[in-house]
């Protein structure tokens, strides 16, 4: 049985044509394609939208890349998400491929050292799950705004991104993902008033040397710190953990602090605190943030004490 193919080439095929990579985006794939005909992004991008050239209509993004590259339908509809609907797969696919959804996935550069392996050396875009910081394969921190760090003497940051996966399998990602923006919170406020930063300041001079200086932003702090948000986001996703501090019983309490100390904050206490702490105003607050709207356990009906100490 022929491939189908959509109705009335309007484009004609260039000259060279390249694979598409998986979970590429299509964007991505368009650029590398011009690039691999000595094309501008801009030049292509100009071809194909020439209303003296191309009519009836407006062509859509499957029916550009089927054309431009050779390629047949139900293949780009494989390797690249963002073309997906339901009709299309329905119409030119044999089983039934689903779009990413949106919640769960994002776009990142491709790590380098993959596209090197296979002969690439432009840049490329791929769609991964949203808990994805590192190319596991060959360790390297992929950033936001495409720079990307060997992590060979930090291995416990690699480390860390195994630990938030298996978080995601255990918990789900609409949970993890709330989990780390809680733990991301209380960790830069400890740290922004010098507590609790002596793991990740040893990381980054195994990573950048005893000279090292940075800015909040930077990959090499964004990567070190990683390991310790990841740690106790984990306390945060656990439902049994999560709820420790509101039961009324001091040995949980006691139990939740211990892990606090062992997973992000070494030598915590809650007498030496204070009022403006921010793991003590996540305990005073957690319990009215079980009414808003994105909040995603299912709390136990247990009232929260008024007040506990801890000696």
């Amino acid at each position: 049985m022929s491939t189908p193919v959509l109705p009335g080439l309007r484009l004609r095929q260039l000259p060279r044509t390249i694979e598409p990579l998986h979970r590429e985006t299509s964007g991505s794939y368009l650029g590398r394609l011009a690039a691999a005909n000595r094309l501008s992004h801009q030049e292509l991008s100009a071809h194909i939208q020439d209303p003296d050239r191309i009519h009836p209509g407006k062509l859509s993004a499957l029916h550009v890349l089927h054309c431009l590259s050779g390629h047949p339908v139900d293949r780009l509809l494989r390797a690249l998400p963002d073309l997906r609907t339901a009709e299309l797969t329905a119409r030119f696919t044999a089983q039934p491929l689903k779009p990413l959804p949106d919640k769960c996935w994002t776009t990142q550069p491709v790590c380098t050292r993959c596209l090197a392996g296979l002969g690439i050396t432009t840049h490329a875009s791929h769609h991964v799950p949203v808990s994805t910081n590192i190319c596991l394969r060959h360790g390297r921190w992929i950033g936001r705004y495409g720079q990307q760090l060997e992590l060979g003497t930090v291995p416990e940051v690699i480390r860390a991104q195994r630990h938030h996966y298996n978080l995601v399998r255990r918990h789900g990602q609409r949970i993890v993902t709330y989990a780390m923006a809680e733990a991301t919170d209380i960790c830069l406020r400890w740290w922004d008033s010098d507590r609790f930063d002596r793991r990740w300041r040893r990381r980054m001079t195994e990573l950048s040397g005893p000279k090292w200086h940075a800015f909040k932003d930077d990959i090499e702090l964004v990567a070190c710190t990683y390991p310790d948000i990841v740690a106790l986001a984990g306390l945060f996703a656990s439902p049994h953990l999560r709820f420790l501090p509101f039961t009324g019983k001091e040995r949980d309490l006691r139990r939740f602090i211990r892990e606090v100390r062992e997973r992000a904050a070494p030598g915590y206490s809650l007498d030496a605190a204070g009022k403006r702490d921010p793991l003590i105003r996540w305990i005073e607050e957690e319990p009215s943030d079980r009414g808003l709207p994105l909040y995603p356990w299912r709390p136990p009906s247990r009232p929260a004490p008024e007040h506990v100490s801890v000696p």
